[in-house]
């Protein structure tokens, strides 16, 4: 099982779902959601998916999109 595996895995388990909501996300991030708002508007941040694809949905995060995130924005020390 690979990184990503493991900690999509993981965030499954606690939270029993395959997408979480704003609030949820940037809960695991350990962000506000302000800034999550303001990475969407800037085309950066996380993959996300709006309820039936409606522009005014639901921000839907898939939990493989926030743990591809987490793993390849780690920074690597000596």
């Amino acid at each position: 099982m690979n990184e990503y595996e493991v900690l999509s895995k993981l965030l499954f388990e606690k939270f029993g779902k395959v997408t979480l909501n704003e609030d949820e996300t940037a809960t695991i991030l350990g962000c506000s959601e302000k800034v999550l708002q303001k990475d969407r508007a800037e085309a950066r941040g996380i993959a996300y998916s709006r309820r039936n694809g409606k522009e005014r949905g639901q921000i839907m995060y898939s939990i493989t999109a926030i743990a591809k995130h987490l793993i390849d924005n780690q920074i690597k020390t000596i």
